[in-house]
């Protein structure tokens, strides 16, 4: 006979049980990683509220349905295509799988998140369920890619030093013996022209390495107060023309009560044109360009957006390294030097697109307080804001 001390009452193994679960829900509710588990015919057992949260609504929602309906971000891993190893028949044999997913959410922003799933095996060895982990990588990976853009920018340093001693004098005797020909009275035509293209190739080489040069050197820019709004129409009429040429509108907007800014005028009003070329190159059949200048919080913003084709995401982690261009004769210099002159500057790029909708840029620009300086100048406000910073949203053409 069994003592009653070693009987346990039903009621407090129903009570433990629901203890437990409760416990076990708190703290997977605590975690911030999207959490589901899946039995094995791909139907949601449970899912974390972090996981509730980023698809939308309620938990009871999701709880019995299968993993291909409910759980759209994961359609690649709940998705079966019949004859095809992918990842869900991977997982369904028992091999625990990771991967990285990119998702432009739906103000063009884009996100990284690396998926986990570990199979769950029976007594017997079947698959019994899965739980999939999602977690958001992003800040990660966008500070993964700024450390390789600083190895690069090295790298086109010691390049460029390079390039300055061994390449440009040669060059220089080229294009001037190719002058010096030219002024020569004996040439035929046919020898003319060739010593022609050989001028022409010879300078085009030379704008070549002097953009890489400015590029890899400090800017020279005067630190002070800029107009922000007065730059940007200056800069516009300059544009004017070009863009009335191409059939594309200009509309500039300034906001009324718009705080100075920290930066040097000349390097802003190179920026704006930069952005501008960008957008006028992806409107070939014409379009709309608007330059808006207003304050954030406690920053200037110029933003520059255009209705072109967009940048495809593929190529959004890339737009700001240096030399990389979707165009057949970019130098891929242009939206690299902005961010260049705006992360010394102490400011930062936006970028937000949209292919076949459009592209934005966005400068952030510290403004300036009236708080007077060793020499009596004011200061600016964002001396202790973090510089170099980019954000990335959903693509355009660099």
């Amino acid at each position: 006979m069994i003592p009653d001390q070693d009987i346990i009452p039903e009621g407090t193994c129903s009570l433990d049980l629901q203890r437990e679960r409760t416990l076990l829900s708190t703290v997977i509710d605590q975690i911030p990683d999207d959490i589901i588990l899946l039995d094995a015919q791909a139907r949601v057992v449970e899912i974390n509220q972090a996981a509730v949260t980023r698809g939308g609504g309620r938990r009871e929602e999701y709880i019995g349905r299968p993993c291909r309906e409910t759980l759209g971000d994961f359609r690649d891993v709940c998705e079966v295509s019949p004859g095809e190893e992918n990842f869900w028949q991977a997982v369904q044999q028992g091999a625990r799988q990771e991967q990285v997913q990119a998702k432009v959410d739906d103000k063009g922003l884009m996100h990284y998140y690396r998926l986990y799933s570990y199979p769950v095996l029976g007594p017997d060895g079947a698959l019994s369920n899965i739980v999939l982990l999602r977690r958001d990588i992003t800040q990660r990976t966008y500070m993964e890619r700024r450390l390789q853009q600083s190895e690069k920018l090295a790298a086109v340093g010691e390049l460029s030093t390079f390039i300055a001693h061994e390449i440009r004098n040669p060059l220089f005797a080229i294009a001037g013996f190719a002058n010096s020909l030219l002024r020569t009275s004996g040439l035929d035509d046919k020898s003319r022209e060739k010593v022609s293209i050989i001028l022409e190739e010879s300078n085009r080489l030379d704008k070549i390495l002097k953009s890489i040069l400015n590029f890899a050197r400090p800017t020279q820019g005067v630190a002070g107060q800029v107009d922000v709004g007065l730059v940007a129409r200056q800069t516009m009429e300059l544009m004017g023309i070009g863009c009335q040429n191409q059939k594309i509108d200009v509309k500039v907007e300034v906001a009324p009560g718009l705080p100075m800014a920290k930066g040097d005028p000349e390097l802003l009003k190179q920026c704006i044109i930069n952005m501008v070329k960008n957008s006028m190159e992806a409107m070939p059949d014409g379009g709309l360009i608007t330059l808006c200048c207003y304050r954030r919080r406690d920053t200037v913003i110029l933003e520059v957006a255009d209705t072109g084709r967009g940048i495809a995401p593929e190529n959004l982690g890339q737009v700001f390294n240096p030399f990389f261009s979707t165009k057949d004769k970019g130098s891929g210099l242009g939206l690299a030097m902005t961010k260049k002159i705006l992360d010394e500057s102490g400011g930062a790029v936006e970028l937000e697109s949209v292919v076949g909708q459009g592209t934005t840029v966005r400068l952030v620009l510290p403004p300036v307080v009236a708080v007077a300086g060793v020499d009596g100048v004011a200061v600016d406000a964002g001396a202790g804001r973090a510089s170099g910073e980019s954000t990335i949203h959903s693509g355009e053409d660099a």
